[in-house]
């Protein structure tokens, strides 16, 4: 018995580091975004339109991913699928310190690598779905966005110091994924392939979206537009504000990480106390945080509306792809996080289309669209608690935690 007992001590622990390590890299479409500017140099002729689409299109592909993983998961482990993740970041993240010279195919490499990014970012719920019981997977969903957020940190701030260099430098950060790629070898325990064979007849995407996804679905839709009301608009506020300069705005950036780097280590704790509330909580941080950058007239004033809106996004990035996980049976879990993950990229690109809009009526100002941002947060927070939403979906666990 002692034996079994400490040989699944050492597996979950394996899995963690596996899980944890993968988790450093599943931001890495937006390594690259220091050198930017020092691409647009290079490529004078292109629009900044163009250049950025280096950064944006990763997100797109990352939703073909997002649902392929579905069907690859019926031919090949849940381990195998992360470690092609893995390894084409390490291929696309690399190949454009040889293949720089021409803009598009530095493009289309960013695209490849959204595509691996949506295998990895799909695997890493179901992974977590599989070896954490609901206490210990609220928890390890917190650790998981805090560890993406320490990865995005280290490796953004060292793309910067690389593209001092010369721009196409930067990309050697993705060296790294070769180190995850054989920490994941040894430490992510692999499913059996024949388990998802099984029941690929009733792997459907109707089947999938039950009535508390769809709700999820849509939730995640205007987080993300509010969330995104808030990035899109904060150098402009800053600005607009005469708070500072783009060092304030990275200094304030950076301190919303940290913010949802401390909210993430602590979300297994907040748990034990909220456990029924902590979507609606998100939201209503969101929404406090956007409203305090909305009338910020001071640094403290920006740098604690800053940091409440970092926490505000660990607490639903840990939530939302948790309650996919309790809400699906495990075989259409991928399915799942692939309808959340399209919504919140959705939302993304509805974001400043639909804020700028109704920010027009308004005088189309930073701090208008903040005040969009956290209406629509704080609409929601309302809604959620009214209907009791994340109550409904806990009391659904015991029936899908039995099907395991």
């Amino acid at each position: 018995t002692m034996s079994f007992l400490r040989s699944f001590i050492m597996s979950t622990k394996r899995t963690t580091i596996g899980v944890l390590a993968l988790s450093t890299i599943s931001l890495a479409g937006i390594f690259i975004t220091p050198i930017i500017g020092l691409v647009a140099q290079a490529f004078p002729d292109a629009s900044l339109s163009i250049i950025q689409m280096i950064v944006s299109v990763s997100t797109l592909t990352a939703l073909v991913g997002a649902w392929g993983t579905g069907k690859l998961v019926q031919l090949l482990s849940r381990k195998t699928v992360a470690m092609i993740g893995a390894a084409g970041i390490l291929i696309f993240g690399l190949l454009p310190l040889i293949a720089h010279t021409n803009l598009t195919i530095v493009i289309a490499l960013s695209s490849l690598m959204g595509i691996c990014l949506g295998f990895i970012n799909n695997t890493l719920p179901a992974f977590i779905s599989d070896h954490y019981d609901m206490e210990a997977r609220q928890s390890m969903m917190g650790r998981q966005v805090a560890f993406a957020s320490i990865g995005a940190m280290v490796f953004i701030y060292a793309a910067g110091m690389l593209g001092k260099i010369s721009w196409y430098h930067a990309y050697l950060v993705y060296a790294f994924a070769a180190v995850i790629l054989l920490i994941i070898c040894f430490t992510l325990p692999r499913d059996k392939v024949s388990d998802a064979k099984g029941i690929s007849s009733k792997f459907s995407l109707a089947e999938a979206m039950t009535p508390k996804i769809w709700m999820l679905v849509i939730v995640g839709f205007f987080f993300l537009i509010a969330n995104n009301a808030y990035s899109n608009n904060l150098a402009l506020l800053v600005e607009q504000n005469g708070l500072g300069d783009s060092g304030t705005t990275g200094l304030a950036t950076t301190i919303g990480q940290l913010g949802g780097l401390i909210a993430g280590l602590l979300i297994g704790r907040l748990a034990k106390f909220a456990a029924n509330h902590l979507m609606m909580i998100g939201f209503i941080i969101e929404g406090t945080a956007l409203l305090i950058i909305g009338m910020a007239t001071s640094l403290p004033e920006l740098f604690i509306g800053c940091f409440l809106a970092g926490v505000g996004l660990s607490v639903y990035y840990a939530q939302a792809p948790f309650l996919v996980t309790i809400l699906e049976k495990p075989y259409l879990i991928p399915l799942g996080i692939a309808a959340m993950t399209t919504a919140n990229a959705l939302g993304g690109f509805a974001s400043p289309v639909l804020v700028n809009a109704i920010n027009s009526l308004m005088g189309s100002t930073a701090s208008g669209a903040m005040y969009i941002g956290a209406a629509m947060a704080l609409i929601i927070a309302v809604i959620l608690g009214v209907t009791n939403y994340q109550k409904h979906c806990l009391e659904s666990i015991s029936d899908h935690e039995t099907q395991k």
